[in-house]
Formats: structure tokens, sequence, C-alpha cells
């Protein structure tokens, strides 16, 4: 038996010797058996769609979830699922050898439909941003494409590992992260978003409320001050700093940068797109800082 092992248990990939069959272990720690190598996919989230081509899938991909619009020849392909759920019978009509499902996303009774159609689901959840090099490495097991998938997570992990080098001595900034407005959302220290923030040297001014994504109280950011403000808007519409943040330090000294929506949200491939440019956001931030000379820690804890 030839195998494929990573840090941890839900890594596991193996190959059976003389034989397709293939299996990996999934999010949900469930093993799943392919008898050989998937030709037919179908992804049920835009993030997941993403994962595929990344990983060198594309092409074995027949069906997608609704807003599965990148890569630009994800949009031709059928869509099969959206927010109201699965389309079961457009799903069974192109006879997917599997599934890929979204722990957090796709509704756990609708994966236990398809899979008693004798349908394999595998079942991925992007928390961390080495979760992303895992799924597409897992991907590339599933469809035999190991080569192209390991290039793919190779690629991105290394994408990561620069921009860490490049900010791990830099000073640390106060960020608060809109990733809606209204209601007014954001993240703790647990999700991936607050890792990218970290990672370029920022201090997430909400890192301790503990749901993982919550409705950020205005009375608290403006007690909290953060110094600098991130917002998230489609690369196909501009859409300006929140009016009601003024009066906060970082709208009065204009420190509120854009970055793109999708790259940051998805939780795919384009995260390491999204750190860039979140560590290009805070990069200015501290060019802000200097010139003003302002003291670049507001007494936020490091998370």
């Amino acid at each position: 038996m030839s195998a494929v092992y990573g840090s941890a248990a839900s890594l596991l990939a193996f190959t059976a010797a003389g034989s397709q069959a293939i299996s990996a272990v999934d999010d949900t720690r469930q093993i799943v058996t392919l008898q050989q190598p998937a030709q037919r996919i179908i992804a049920l989230a835009p993030s997941l769609t993403e994962l595929a081509f990344a990983a060198g899938a594309g092409d074995k991909l027949v069906a997608v979830s609704a807003y599965s619009d990148y890569p630009s020849s994800a949009k031709k392909l059928p869509q099969v699922s959206d927010a109201g759920g699965v389309s079961f019978e457009a799903l069974l009509a192109l006879k997917p050898d599997v599934v890929l499902a979204w722990k957090s996303g796709n509704r756990a009774w609708d994966l236990e439909r398809i899979r008693g159609f004798g349908i394999p689901v595998f079942v991925l959840e992007i928390e961390h941003m080495n979760d992303v090099p895992r799924a597409l490495r897992r991907i590339g097991v599933l469809a035999g494409i190991t080569k192209p998938a390991e290039r793919a997570a190779l690629e991105f992990e290394q994408k990561i590992t620069a921009l860490r080098d490049v900010h791990a001595a830099k000073s640390k900034i106060s960020v608060f992260f809109e990733i809606s407005r209204e209601p007014l959302m954001t993240v703790n220290r647990d999700h991936a978003i607050s890792e990218v923030i970290r990672l370029c040297g920022g201090d997430n001014v909400f890192a301790d409320v503990t749901p993982l994504v919550f409705v950020a109280p205005l009375e608290e950011l403006f007690r909290k001050q953060p110094t600098t403000i991130i917002y998230t808007a489609s690369e196909k519409r501009e859409e300006s700093p929140w009016p009601r943040y003024r009066g906060l330090m970082a709208w009065d000294a204009k420190r509120i940068y854009r970055v793109a929506s999708d790259p940051i949200l998805r939780a795919g491939p384009r995260l390491a797109e999204g750190a860039a440019q979140v560590c290009a956001a805070l990069d200015q931030a501290r060019l802000s800082l200097t010139k003003n000379k302002t003291p670049v820690s507001t007494g936020v804890s490091t998370q």
C-alpha cells in the first residue's frame, strides 16, 4: 500500500496496491472511498469550485453551486445548488463520482440525501490558512491528479511563507475587519481572516469575542478605537467607507482601506491574494502613522 500522510489524521489519503480504488479522510473525519479516481465532480460552494480548478480538476467538474464565478470557465457549468438547497434531480442526472461539500455552508440533511443515492460526499472546511493546501492535496488524490494539486498547494504555501517572512518583524497595528456592513459583522481570533491579520502584523480588536463570526456593536467599536479599518467590497462595485465610522481615529486619519471581497471571504486558493491585499493595507497604515508620528500600538492585546 502506498500512502501520503500530512500532519494530522484528516490528511490521510491512500491508494490500494494493485487497484485504482482510492480513499481520503474528509473534514468530518469520514473515510471516503472511490473505486477509481473521480472523473465527474460536483462542487457545492464557490470556494470548492475554486479549489477544484486550482488543484487541476476543473475539467472534471460537471456542475457547481450558484455564485461560482471564478475562474471564468466556472460560469459555463450547470448550477445544482444555491442558498435554498440542492436540486437533487439535476444532480442525479449528472451522475457524479463524488460531490465536494462545504461543512458549514451546505445543509447536513442535503448531504445525507445525496449519500442515500449512493453518491460519495467529501466534506471540506477551510478554517485556517493551512487548510487550503490540505484541501488541494486531497482533491488531487480524489481526482487522481496529485502532481498538479501538489504544485498548487506548494505555490500557496510559498506565497504565505513569503508574506510571513516580510511582515514578521513589523510593528503591530490594531485592526477592525468589516466583513459586512448592515449588520456590521466581523470575526474573532479563530477565523482565517484573523489569522491573515496576524500574518500581516495586525491585532484584531475583536479577537477575544466568543462567536467565530458576529455582529459588532458600533458603540464597542468606538470604545476600542482601532488604528485601522479594513472593509471588503466586490471587485465589480466600488463601495465607500461607511459614514457611521465618522469620529473613529481610523476615519479621522483616513486609515480605512478596501480589499476585494471574494479572495478573502471565500477561503479558497485566492486567500493568499487576499492576504497580500490585507498586508498592503496595513503597510499603508504604518506609513500614515509614521508620517503623522502617531503611536502604532493602541493598547490592543496581541492575539
